[in-house]
């Protein structure tokens, strides 16, 4: 991992009595690039503190945009963040959003992540809520392979609407797995369960 220069005005807040080990930076920038770059990593917000003791940057109203070698991938947003300058690991909470640029459509929203950004793997162990135009999927918990572009989740629970020729909700589909695949490239899901069962319910909304 590369770091890049911090980018913005620093505010030090002095007290007669000590000096406060914080800094203040307004207009917060952070680039980040892999070795052998497949993906870049940047880190913008309004206003973070600089904790100099424990090496924590804390960032608010975060925006992460994760680009590939075919530009932009997703952006994940939150009210709060922290990243820590010695481990590398920047941990996102408080409604947390992940938007895909190719369609505003499909999202992602959790409570938290953790990402080592040494990795491609950011985790996710928190409840999960995906958003696909007409398909929901709820999980417990899972993870997202930047690389491969597949997302993971556990104990999945699957709805999608199904609309008619006039436009009303005819019925609904309804998937239960233990681990749920979501490849990102070619938009697929893929379901499964550990005793190879997956429960696939049709409920009928309307009879004509």
């Amino acid at each position: 991992i590369t770091i890049f220069p911090l980018l913005g005005c620093v505010k030090y807040n002095k007290s007669t009595v000590k000096i406060d080990n914080k800094s203040y930076i307004n207009d917060f920038e952070l680039l980040q690039k892999n070795s052998n770059n497949i993906t870049s990593v940047k880190i913008t917000s309004p206003k973070a503190i600089i904790d100099i003791k424990n090496n924590d940057i804390k960032i608010f109203k975060s925006s992460i945009e994760i680009f590939n070698k075919n530009g932009q991938d997703f952006q994940v947003k939150s009210d709060n963040s922290i990243f820590n300058n010695f481990s590398n690991v920047i941990s996102v909470f408080n409604n947390v959003k992940f938007s895909f640029f190719e369609n505003e459509d499909y999202y992602i929203t959790t409570n938290s992540i953790k990402w080592d950004l040494n990795t491609s793997i950011i985790d996710i162990n928190n409840p999960i809520k995906l958003n696909f135009m007409d398909t929901t999927i709820n999980a417990s918990n899972g993870n997202y392979n930047i690389v491969d572009s597949l997302l993971k989740i556990d104990n999945s629970e699957f709805k999608r609407n199904i609309y008619n020729s006039e436009s009303d909700k005819g019925y609904q589909v309804e998937i239960k797995s233990d681990i749920a695949k979501w490849y990102k490239n070619d938009n697929t899901l893929e379901f499964l369960s550990d005793d190879k069962q997956v429960e696939t319910t049709l409920k009928f909304l309307t009879i004509e």
